[in-house]
């Protein structure tokens, strides 16, 4: 149950700005940017072009120094146990979430306890209405880990098959991916944290029911979503590809060993 060791390789998920979805985001906002009633109409084609080249420059700059979750001015993550902390001091129900969460074992009213969490309908929608919420200005460290955190107590509710309300949060968690919650005017860091979330959501939907997550995808068709959903249906698969390719070697390279 312990998971506090993932989070710092998420960061790189949540960062996860590869070329291929900076082109997809770069296409979303050509299609749709005549849309967005915040734009600025004189501008259109040079807003388009800025997203895709900001989306490329940092999709190359992540591929080849992988995860940044903090740039030299910015305040460096040296003590994450600090950050968790402030976050979950401002949370009291995400905080509640991770004192199980972090408990390798639970006695049996701890876990009644856990369960009863995981199975409230009013906290799943928090936190699905938080991660839907595109957030504003500079993205902080802060900000990473606590959507995170969210992230991880909707697959906690997921990850308990027999959870009385695992429908309501399969229904929640498509929503998130599915919601429009980018806009012209955010940066390229802010995109791609939205982006890697959606994303990590989108793998775990899908792991938990691909029917669910295919009719999430046809939902957004005629959308201004549909160019990203499509995009990650399309990055899901290959990498479902890859790991039974990686998983042939392995029984091959084993095979020969015996």
């Amino acid at each position: 149950m312990e998971k506090s060791s993932r989070i710092g390789k998420r960061l790189a998920l949540c960062g996860i700005a590869l070329v291929g979805f900076a082109l997809a985001f770069g296409l979303y906002i050509a299609v749709n940017d005549s849309r967005d009633p915040a734009r600025d109409p004189a501008t259109p084609a040079s807003r388009a072009n800025s997203a895709v080249s900001a989306g490329r420059a940092s999709a190359q700059s992540h591929a080849a120094s992988g995860p940044a979750v903090a740039r030299p001015h910015e305040r460096a993550p040296s003590a994450p146990s600090e950050i968790i902390e402030h976050i979950l001091s401002e949370d009291k129900n995400l905080r509640t979430f991770m004192s199980f969460h972090h408990m390798v074992l639970l006695d049996p009213q701890r876990r009644d306890e856990y369960r009863k969490l995981l199975a409230d309908p009013a906290i799943m929608t928090e936190v699905a209405e938080a991660l839907m919420q595109p957030g504003s200005g500079k993205v902080e460290v802060d900000e990473q880990y606590h959507r995170l955190m969210q992230i991880d107590y909707l697959e906690a509710a997921l990850d308990w098959a027999d959870n009385p309300q695992r429908q309501k949060a399969l229904a929640l968690t498509a929503n998130v991916i599915a919601a429009d919650s980018f806009r012209s005017d955010q940066d390229a860091d802010r995109r791609q944290m939205l982006a890697g979330g959606k994303m990590e959501l989108y793998r775990l939907l899908y792991d938990q029911d691909a029917t669910k997550t295919q009719e999430m995808v046809a939902s957004a068709r005629g959308t201004r979503m549909e160019t990203l959903v499509n995009w990650m249906s399309k990055e899901n698969l290959r990498r479902l590809a890859r790991e039974e390719e990686i998983r042939v070697e392995m029984q091959g390279i084993h095979a020969k060993a015996n």
